[in-house]
């Protein structure tokens, strides 16, 4: 394997697990206040990438061209997702609160929306997939050399999850809101005491969940092509990042989406190096095996995971570390 090309696929996985921290992160700050596993997370990471195909290519992208078109996108797409979740909490998952059997009617309505969402989709737009192309200010390499192509558009989805990822951190742990968020997801009862106005800072914290799944799918939308189905594998590696990193806990998604991203990407070279690898029979493992090896092994590192540690690497029973 050429250095050139070890590179490449770290720089992959970089990508990669920048979008998996911030999907996870959403997933993670809802259960760890709500108690909510929340299965529809795919379906809003995928309705916010038609939001933003919608925004970029039908409204402004025929006007002010490509470029503004994508900025008005991604500038767009959390607001729209934000009210979208806040709408639903509201009218929705209030209505199972403090009833019986709460987290499992929480369980069946998210997965309810994870079927509805995707053929409202198809209704709405159509069942063909929808280009959603770079914007052409992004369309060059920053690096180039051999087979290492550092691009400009996925080294600004690094460095966007990066802003991201240090703004919920001030957000979480610097805010008044944070701090009524953390002590929820301690105490719920106790903020309730206190006179703080619970529902409020629940619709607030779903809410920014579905805007980080949203964000995260316009985010990516360039780099495939926009598709009801797009949100059903990513959904399942969301789970495995969030149940390594540990339920509930903000640094956990964090280091958990970094790891898996680069085990992921790095799996495919361990069939184009010098070394043989065989099964139990002596029969040779391809490099075809082990391209398609990497979900596999996000599998593999979340039982062990799970064995060794119950609730991930950073994971506290109900609160953030």
């Amino acid at each position: 394997v050429e250095f050139s090309e070890f590179v490449q696929h770290l720089f992959l996985g970089l990508v990669q697990g920048s979008f998996w921290v911030l999907l996870a992160l959403g997933l993670s700050i809802v259960f760890g206040l709500m108690g909510i596993i929340n299965f529809g997370h795919g379906a809003f990471y995928m309705l916010g990438a038609y939001v933003g195909y919608t925004v970029s290519n039908l409204i402004f992208t025929p006007i002010f061209g490509p470029n503004v078109g994508f900025i008005m996108a991604i500038a767009m797409v959390p607001v729209v997702m934000f009210g979208i979740g806040m709408v639903f909490e509201k009218y929705v998952i209030s209505n199972i609160y403090n009833t019986e059997n709460e987290r499992f009617s929480g369980v069946l309505i998210m997965f309810g929306m994870s079927i509805f969402l995707p053929d409202f989709v198809r209704l709405i737009w159509g069942r063909p997939g929808k280009p959603f192309n770079i914007p052409p200010m992004f369309q060059f390499s920053l690096l180039k050399t051999g087979t290492l192509d550092i691009t400009a558009y996925r080294s600004f989805t690094i460095i966007t999850a990066a802003v991201l990822v240090a703004l919920l951190w001030v957000l979480i742990y610097r805010t008044n809101l944070g701090m009524m968020i953390r002590a929820g997801t301690n105490n719920n009862t106790m903020v309730k005491v206190l006179g703080i106005n619970v529902s409020r800072i629940w619709r607030l914290t779903f809410g920014l969940g579905i805007a980080l799944a949203g964000f995260s799918g316009v985010m990516i939308a360039p780099l495939f092509a926009v598709d009801a189905t797009m949100g059903e594998l990513i959904l399942v590696q969301t789970f495995i990042v969030v149940v390594v990193g540990g339920m509930g806990s903000f640094i956990g998604p964090v280091i958990g989406g970094l790891i898996l991203g680069q085990l992921w990407a790095l799996t495919p070279l361990v069939g184009r190096t010098q070394y043989v690898v065989q099964n139990w029979t002596g029969t040779v493992i391809g490099p075809d095996f082990w391209e398609k090896a990497s979900d596999i092994l996000l599998f593999i590192v979340m039982a062990v995971i799970l064995l060794l540690r119950p609730r991930g690497l950073f994971g506290q029973e109900g609160a953030f570390d």
